[in-house]
């Protein structure tokens, strides 16, 4: 209907126009100068969501290029604590596409944020397993009781902040028979533990991989010693 609408003003707006330069008469062109408003309104915002696509876009791929480069992200921080009845463990991560990311408080983790197939879940505990190595194995261990099959990639010691860090690529099958492909980073010490948790669909996962990393390497503990 309003597209429609959209093509008789057009066509009334050209006819105007084309009777006002063969006529000169003033009814014409006043008639043609008012049926044009719309159509340079509809013209307007035609070019504005373009200049948004556009922006959106080179945002992306710089966000992209800067997490190949090793970067680390500067966006959308947030501090953030973890749930109820753990022992509270202040810590921030930083998210690029600020204002694109839905937050949701979803057990077992702190906190999932999700962009379209992406979902980055986020564990942060005031037990300490000791070493990332141990860390590694609770979850691998954990991962393989929930899933129908289970394959991992790694570890590779990764550095975040001044903390070392493990990191390892698994491809599961759910018991409802989903495929997923994760990348998980571990840390732990003698007082914490914190997990990050990223997933989505195997056929996505080299594109989302580099925005992983990013967003795993923007976590920082935010306690004070």
């Amino acid at each position: 209907m309003v597209a429609v609408i959209l093509i008789g003003g057009l066509v009334f707006f050209i006819l105007a126009v084309v009777k006002a330069i063969k006529t000169g008469r003033k009814s014409w062109i006043i008639a043609a100068s008012i049926s044009g408003l719309p159509v340079l309104a509809v013209f307007g915002l035609f070019l504005y969501g373009i200049f948004l696509g556009i922006t959106k876009a080179s945002d992306r791929s710089h966000e992209i290029k800067a997490a190949k480069q090793g970067e680390s992200s500067a966006l959308l921080t947030a501090a953030m604590t973890s749930i109820p009845g753990r022992t509270a463990v202040p810590y921030a991560i930083s998210l690029p596409w600020e204002g694109e990311w839905s937050k949701k408080s979803n057990l077992p983790y702190d906190y999932v944020f999700s962009y379209r197939d992406l979902y980055i879940g986020v564990i942060v505990e005031g037990i300490g397993l000791g070493t990332p190595q141990k860390a590694c194995d609770f979850a691998q261990k954990n991962m393989q009781s929930k899933c129908a099959q289970c394959s991992f990639k790694g570890p590779t010691e990764i550095k975040i902040g001044d903390l070392d860090w493990l990191s390892y690529d698994a491809t599961a099958t759910t018991v409802s028979n989903v495929d997923i492909k994760y990348r998980v980073f571990l840390y732990a010490d003698k007082g914490r533990t914190a997990q990050i948790l990223c997933w989505t669909g195997p056929v996505l996962f080299d594109r989302y991989a580099p925005v992983m990393d990013r967003i795993a390497k923007s976590f920082r503990f935010t306690e004070t010693k």
